[in-house]
C-alpha cells in the first residue's frame, strides 16, 4: 500500500518538474552578428562579450580578418538571448600592437604575431608587452567601464566602432 501511495505522489510531481523544465526552454535565442572597427578599420582576432546587465547567460563572439563577428550563447553562432547588455572586446595576443589588417603586416609584425604563437615566444612577448601600449584602451575590455551597450534583439547588424584614443 504504502508503495502505490509514493507511486501515486510521485506522478505529479514529475509532471510538474518536467513541465517547469520545458517552460524555462521558451527563451529564444535571437541571431546577433556585428562588425567592430578600431579607428574605422576593421579588428581581427578580438573576442566580443555580451554581458548580461540583469541576471542572464553571457553571449561570445571572435571577429575575423573583417572585423566581423557572431554571437554564440549555448550552439556555435546560435545568438544571444532577449536582454540588455554590456559588451566587452578584447583583443587577442597575436593581434595586440600590429596594424590592423593582417594582408598589410610587415615582416616584423609577421615576426611577432608569430613569436607570440609559440611556447618560447609568449614570454617574449609578454614582456615586450608590458612596455608598448596597447592599440585598444582597456576601458572596452572592462565590464565596469565599457561604454559599450546593445540591446537584443538589434535592430540590424552591430556596430562597434571602437577609438583608440579616448
Amino acid at each position: 500500500m504504502r508503495i502505490r501511495k509514493r507511486r501515486v505522489l510521485l506522478g505529479p510531481f514529475l509532471f510538474a518538474a518536467i513541465s517547469m523544465a520545458l517552460g524555462c526552454s521558451n527563451v529564444k535565442v535571437i541571431p546577433v552578428e556585428g562588425v567592430v572597427t578600431l579607428d574605422g578599420k576593421p579588428l581581427p582576432g578580438a573576442t566580443v562579450s555580451f554581458m548580461p546587465v540583469e541576471a542572464g547567460r553571457s553571449a561570445t563572439g571572435q571577429t575575423d580578418a573583417d572585423g566581423n563577428f557572431r554571437l554564440t550563447t549555448f550552439r556555435t553562432e546560435d545568438g544571444a538571448l532577449p536582454g540588455e547588455y554590456k559588451v566587452i572586446v578584447v583583443v587577442s595576443e597575436a593581434y595586440e600592437g600590429l596594424s590592423k589588417d593582417p594582408q598589410e603586416w610587415s615582416l616584423e609584425e609577421k615576426k611577432k604575431a608569430r613569436m607570440t604563437m609559440t611556447p618560447g615566444g609568449k614570454k617574449q612577448a609578454a614582456e615586450k608587452k608590458r612596455k608598448t601600449p596597447l592599440a585598444l584602451p582597456a576601458i572596452y575590455s572592462d565590464v565596469k567601464q565599457t561604454p559599450l551597450k546593445e540591446l537584443v534583439p538589434p535592430h540590424g547588424k552591430v556596430e562597434l566602432n571602437l577609438h583608440s584614443k579616448m
